[in-house]
């Protein structure tokens, strides 16, 4: 549900192949056929949404296509039997489209249309041909990532006992001393495992061992993306974790270490290629 432009034209096509059966294959009336056609959409749809809800905007921009699209539909059947019982009768029908329903019609095709391509960019990037429009070439040769996905910055300001807290908490960890190395043994890439690595050193140079270390990689755009994360202790004070994450484009790192001498927070971002 989260590629919007794939959702919305396997649902145009099944909205069209639906009513058009049921307009020339049976008797159905114009009325009677749209509201079949809605109900065996719905039988899909709404299964889909309960099981991967894809948030209101992306919601609302496939039901007014899918709406568009019946609305059509069925303005274009009633006027084919309009036109048939005319023929039939021997009167020849001199209707013709008004411009204002299709100018209508247009207006939110277009607006649905653009803000459907926003959203896919901002969750999934930009592909194809479409970076060489919108994203000028790098000069150092590196790749340029498209994704957008709305990180929001914890901001411990906007509380003062909570911003406290948290500059005790930094004050602590700094006196202890600890020589903390983290990062990927190779560079990581959509849905492919990469090994993220954590290495613990007190203040003097000594392992720390036995401590549970625990967090997660989180997305800003949905919480929904997250991917929690243990690591396991592989060496005296080395601790390992294998992951693929799903998504390309910037993560944020959370990390909570418990050991017998203390505990310490991390907070990173990392890249992910696609």
């Amino acid at each position: 549900m989260n590629n919007v432009l794939l959702t919305l034209a396997v649902g145009v096509i099944f909205i069209v192949i639906v009513h058009s059966t049921l307009r020339f294959f049976s008797q159905v009336r114009s009325l009677a056929t749209l509201l079949i056609t809605f109900l065996a959409l719905c039988s899909i749809y709404v299964p889909l949404l309960i099981a991967d809800w894809p948030g209101i905007d992306v919601f609302a921009i496939q039901f007014a296509i899918y709406g568009i699209t019946l609305y059509l539909l069925t303005i274009l059947h009633s006027q084919a039997i309009q036109q048939k019982n005319e023929e039939i009768a021997g009167a020849k029908s001199g209707k013709k489209w008004h411009w204002a329903p299709l100018l209508i019609v247009g207006f939110f095709v277009v607006v649905v249309s653009v803000n459907s391509v926003f959203i896919t960019v901002a969750q999934q990037g930009s592909k194809s041909l479409l970076p060489m429009f919108l994203i000028p070439e790098t000069k150092s040769g590196g790749r340029v990532s498209s994704y957008f996905p709305g990180i929001v910055e914890h901001n411990f300001h906007e509380k003062e006992d909570q911003y406290n807290q948290y500059q005790q908490r930094l004050d602590e960890q700094r006196q202890r001393g600890w020589k903390i190395k983290y990062g990927w043994l190779d560079s990581p890439i959509a849905n492919k495992t990469a090994t993220f690595q954590l290495s613990l050193r007190d203040a003097k140079q000594q392992a720390i061992t036995n401590a549970k270390v625990s967090g997660s990689f989180q997305r800003g755009n949905t919480s929904k993306q997250d991917q929690a994360i243990v690591l396991q202790e592989v060496e005296p004070g080395l601790y390992r974790v294998d992951i693929a994450l799903k998504y390309p484009g910037r993560w944020e790192l959370k990390l909570k270490v418990n050991s017998p001498q203390g505990d310490y927070n991390i907070n990173a971002t990392t890249n992910v290629s696609e």
